[in-house]
Formats: structure tokens, sequence, C-alpha cells
């Protein structure tokens, strides 16, 4: 089987068991694998917060960031943009407290209005930040399966070289339901890993040789 071939087999499971988790299941589950974030050492030395807004199955995030609002943490949503080379890339843009009252997209996701700035590259390479990372499956060491546009990767892939010029602490975090664990995620040298993964059952640290 190819790669490409083990990737959408992967997704396809991962699909099939977030569609059958309850919504009881995936409120509970998601508040457990929050408190676990937030009760990281890593997440309480962040003074920035790159997260996500949930769509579909995916583990919701409402109540992580309500907590880092509350805390006065800067926190930053991503926002579709185009390279000056017309490549879709991802930015992430400061998120209000009110922004419950931006108008939603066809998957029900809040849409960051037009006006919304984007971090700059000093500020988000200031550290030190945790960037909650989304991702259909991962492992234990890290490995990482996003919806196959690698946004995530791109992005973390800069990210880090930015932090590094810089000397700023940049953690990127899975977050997921613990039924999204596979054994082993297929993944290609410009697949990007996490540093650690976070679920309702606690936090995988990814070996510090892989």
């Amino acid at each position: 089987m190819s790669l490409i071939e083990e990737k959408a087999e992967t997704r396809k499971r991962s699909k099939a068991l977030l569609k059958a988790m309850s919504p009881e299941e995936a409120e509970r589950f998601s508040r457990l694998a929050a408190d676990n974030l937030g009760a990281l050492p890593e997440y309480s030395g962040a003074r920035i917060v790159l997260a996500f807004l949930s769509m579909g199955e995916e583990i919701r995030t409402e109540s992580l960031i309500e907590s880092a609002l509350e805390e006065g943490k800067i926190v930053a949503v991503p926002r579709m943009e185009y390279s000056p080379e017309g490549e879709p890339v991802i930015v992430f843009v400061h998120l209000p407290k009110e922004y419950h009252s931006w108008p939603r997209d066809r998957y029900g996701i809040p849409v960051p209005p037009a006006e919304s700035r984007p971090l700059s590259e000093e500020e988000l390479c200031s550290g030190p930040a945790i960037v909650v990372t989304p991702g259909l499956a991962f492992d234990r060491k890290g490995g990482r399966l996003g919806r196959g546009k690698g946004y995530y990767d791109r992005f973390l892939s800069g990210a880090r070289a930015c932090a590094a010029r810089r000397g700023a602490s940049l953690l990127a975090c899975g977050f997921c339901y613990a039924a999204q664990l596979v054994d082993e995620v297929p993944a290609g040298r410009d697949d990007a890993a996490v540093d650690l993964v976070v679920t309702e059952e606690g936090r995988i640290d990814r070996p510090r040789d892989s």
C-alpha cells in the first residue's frame, strides 16, 4: 500500500470513529482534554495560545479558548490567506472575547472578519507560545495526520524556524480524543510532527530521539 493510500485509509477510519461518538461523549471528553491541556506547565507559561475553532466532529476547543481568554493570554485562530506566490496558507488572527458574534461559514465555524489583524512574525515568534494543533490521527511519537492540505505542516515548519532564530519557545501540542490515537501515523518527510499530544486521558510526550 502506498503512503497516499495509507493516509486515505487512516483518515477514513478516524472520521468514522469521530462520527460514531455521541454528542454527550464529545462534550465530556473535550472538556476533560481541555482541562488536561490547561494543567500543563507549558500552557501555564505560555503567553500566546494559537488555537483552532472546531468544525464538524473535531474535538471541541470552546472551553479551552474561553479559559485562555479569561486568563489574559493572547489567543489567535487560523484564517486562510494566499502567499505572494498564490499558495494558500494559514495565518493567525487575534481572537476577541466577542468572537461569538462573527459570521459563520457553512461548517458553522466563526469566520474572522477581513479587518481582523494577523499576528506579526515578531509577535508570533516572541513566545512563549503553544500551538493547539488539530488532526485526524496522532501517534505516540508525535506523528500527525491532517486533512491532506498541508497547511499546518507548512505553518509549523515556518513558525519553528522563526522561533529558533529569535530564541523563543514554541510548542506544538496535538489536541484530540484518545480514540484518534493510532499505532503509527503514515507520514512523509514534509509532515510536521507535534511535540506532545493531549487527550481526555492525559498527555503523551514525543520521545526525544524521534
